[in-house]
C-alpha cells in the first residue's frame, strides 16, 4: 500500500511528453540568441536584447558588486553617490567576478536556472488550475510562448519606430523567453510568483502547513526583491484572496500563515520606496523612467483584445483560493499599470505586466472549455493545435528575427573590435583612477570592463542624457573647435577620453594642453587627460 501510494505520489510530478517538449523549445529559444552571438567568434560585450544597454548595465551592476557588495551606480561623473543599493541576484554574481569569473559569465550562470524554474513554475500552475491531458499542455505552450501575432504582421522583416515600435515593446513586456534574453532576474521573479502562490495555499492545509508558509513568505522576498513590480501584485493577491476567502478561513489562520507573506513581500518595496527618495541616483532614474509615453489606446487594441477571451472564464464565480488568486493577478497587473501611468506613484509601468502571460493563457483555456467541453476539443485536436501555433509561432518568431536585424544593424554595442577590446583592457589596468569620457555606444560597454565611471551612459541613470549624448557624439566626430572641445572635456573632469572604432578622428591637436597623453590600439585610441582631480 505504502509502495503503491510512493508510486503515484512520483508519478504526479512525472513530467509528460508534452511538457518535456515545450521545455526543450523553450530552453533552445532561450539560449538561442546567445549561442548565435558566441558563433560569430567576436569578443561580447553582453548585450543580449534588442536593449543592449540594459544588460551592460546589469554587467557593471556586477562590477560593482563585487568590489564591495553594494551597487553603486558607474553611469555618471562626478558620481552622485558613492553607494546605492544591494540586490541579491548580483550579489551572488559579482561573489562569483570576485572570485575570478568574468562579469558576463558571471551573469550567464543565472541562466539555466532562469528557464529551469521559468517552465518549472509555469507547468506547476498550470497543472494546478487546468484539467489534464491536452488542455494543459495547451495551457502550458501558450504561457510560455503565447504572443500576440500584431508585431508580426504589421512589422515582419524590419525594425519598427514610433506607433509599431510601441506594439512591440508591449507585446515583449509579456513574452516570458524574451526576458531569458539578458533579463534573466525578471525571468526568476515572474517564476517565483506561481511558485509563491501555490505554496501560499498548501499554507491553509494541514500538512506541513507551517513548512510551506516559509516557502511562500522566502519566495515573496525574493519575488518582490529582484521585480518590486510583481511582488506588490503578489502581496496584494494574497490580501484580496483572504478578503474574498475570508468565510473559507479564519482570520487568526490567515494571519498567522499568510502575514509573513505580506510582510516579506511588502520589504523589499519598502526599502525601493526608500531609495526613490534618499539616493539621488533613483531619484533620476524614476524621473527618467516615467518621461517614457504610456501606450496609446490603440496599442492597448490591438496587442490585448486577444486576451478578451479569456473573460468568460474571468466571469465565472472561483471555486477556493487558487482560483481566486488566478482571477486577481492580471486584474492588478493591470491596476497597477494604470495606478503608475496616472498616479506617478512608481515607476516603469511597463513592467506591471510582466508574468500577465501565464493568468491569462491558463484563463483562455478555461474559457475554451466553456465554450466546448474537452470531449468536443479532444474530437478538434487539429484545430486546437492550429489556434496555439497561430498565438505561439508567428510572434516567437517574429521576436527572434527582430534581434537578428538589431544585431546586424550594429547600433548598439554587441561586439567589441579587437582595438576596443584591447583599449578596454588597458583602461582596466591603468593605475591611474579616474572616469572616462567617450561617445555612447563606447561608453556602454567601459563600466563592466574597466570598473570605471562614465560621463554619459545609460538613459535612466546619466544626468541630462540626450544633452550628453549629443555633446560627446560631436566632440568626438572633430566637430567642434579647439575651445569648446576643451571646454567640454574640463567639465567632464573625465581622467580618460576613449574613441572607439566608430569614431576615428585624432583629437590631440585640437584638445592640445588638455591632453597629458594618447595611445592608438588598432582603431581605437585612449587619451589621458592632464591634471583632473579626482
Amino acid at each position: 500500500m505504502s509502495s503503491g501510494a510512493t508510486s503515484n505520489r512520483f508519478a504526479s510530478i512525472r513530467p509528460t511528453r508534452g511538457e518535456l517538449l515545450l521545455a526543450g523549445v523553450f530552453a533552445l529559444l532561450g539560449c538561442s540568441v546567445i549561442a548565435a552571438l558566441i558563433s560569430t567568434g567576436r569578443v561580447l560585450t553582453g548585450g543580449e536584447n534588442q536593449v543592449a544597454a540594459d544588460q551592460l548595465q546589469y554587467l557593471s551592476w556586477i562590477v560593482s558588486a563585487s568590489d564591495h557588495g553594494f551597487i553603486r551606480s558607474l553611469w555618471s561623473i562626478p558620481e552622485q553617490s558613492s553607494s546605492s543599493f544591494v540586490e541579491p541576484g548580483f550579489l551572488l554574481s559579482g561573489l562569483a567576478h570576485r572570485a575570478g569569473l568574468s562579469p558576463l559569465l558571471s551573469y550567464q550562470l543565472w541562466k539555466p536556472l532562469s528557464i529551469a524554474l521559468l517552465v518549472i513554475g509555469f507547468a506547476a500552475y498550470v497543472r494546478r488550475t487546468l484539467p489534464s491531458g491536452g488542455a494543459r499542455t495547451a495551457g502550458l505552450a501558450l504561457a510560455l510562448f503565447g504572443l500576440s501575432p500584431a508585431g508580426a504582421i504589421l512589422s515582419w522583416g524590419q525594425l519598427s519606430s514610433g506607433w509599431r515600435a510601441q506594439i512591440e515593446f508591449a507585446t515583449g513586456e509579456v513574452f516570458a523567453a524574451g526576458w531569458i534574453w539578458g533579463y534573466m532576474m525578471t525571468a526568476i521573479a515572474v517564476a517565483t510568483l506561481p511558485l509563491c502562490l501555490l505554496a501560499a495555499e498548501r499554507g491553509l492545509g494541514e500538512r506541513r502547513a507551517g513548512f510551506w508558509a516559509a516557502v511562500a513568505a522566502g519566495l515573496a522576498l525574493v519575488c518582490s526583491w529582484l521585480q518590486p513590480w510583481q511582488g506588490a501584485e503578489l502581496v496584494g493577491a494574497i490580501i484580496v484572496v483572504g478578503i474574498f476567502q475570508r468565510r473559507q478561513y479564519s482570520v487568526s489562520l490567515f494571519a498567522k500563515r499568510h502575514l509573513p507573506i505580506v510582510v516579506a513581500g511588502i520589504a523589499p518595496l519598502i526599502y525601493y520606496r526608500w531609495l526613490a527618495h534618499s539616493d539621488p541616483v533613483w531619484e533620476l532614474a524614476g524621473a527618467a523612467n516615467n518621461a517614457l509615453p504610456a501606450w496609446p489606446l490603440s496599442v492597448w487594441v490591438i496587442v490585448f483584445v486577444p486576451y478578451l477571451a479569456a473573460l468568460p472564464a474571468w466571469l465565472k464565480r472561483p471555486r477556493g483560493w487558487q482560483d481566486t488568486a488566478l482571477r486577481a493577478m492580471p486584474a492588478l497587473m493591470l491596476l497597477e499599470y494604470f495606478a503608475i501611468t496616472v498616479t506617478g506613484a512608481g515607476t516603469f509601468a511597463f513592467h506591471a505586466l510582466q508574468g500577465f502571460g501565464l493568468f491569462i493563457a491558463i484563463l483562455v483555456i478555461r474559457s475554451a472549455l466553456l465554450w466546448r467541453d474537452s470531449v468536443w476539443w479532444g474530437g478538434k485536436t487539429w484545430l486546437a493545435i492550429v489556434l496555439c501555433l497561430v498565438f505561439c509561432v508567428p510572434g516567437s518568431l517574429h521576436r527572434l528575427n527582430l534581434m537578428r536585424l538589431e544585431i546586424h544593424r550594429s547600433a548598439q554595442p554587441y561586439f567589441l573590435e579587437p582595438g576596443e577590446d584591447a583599449a578596454l583592457t588597458e583602461l582596466e589596468r591603468d593605475p591611474l583612477n579616474g572616469g572616462v569620457l567617450a561617445p555612447i555606444k563606447a561608453a556602454l560597454t567601459v563600466p563592466s570592463r574597466t570598473g570605471r565611471p562614465v560621463w554619459v551612459g545609460q538613459l535612466s541613470w546619466t544626468p541630462d542624457f540626450r544633452k550628453r549624448v549629443a555633446r560627446a557624439e560631436l566632440l568626438f566626430n572633430g566637430s567642434l573647435n579647439s575651445q569648446t572641445a576643451r571646454d567640454l572635456v574640463i567639465e567632464s573632469r573625465a581622467r580618460f577620453l576613449y574613441s572607439d572604432c566608430g569614431h576615428r578622428t585624432n583629437l590631440s591637436a585640437a584638445l592640445g594642453p588638455v591632453i597629458q597623453s594618447s595611445a592608438s590600439y588598432g582603431c581605437a585610441r585612449i587619451y589621458r587627460v592632464r591634471g583632473v582631480d579626482r
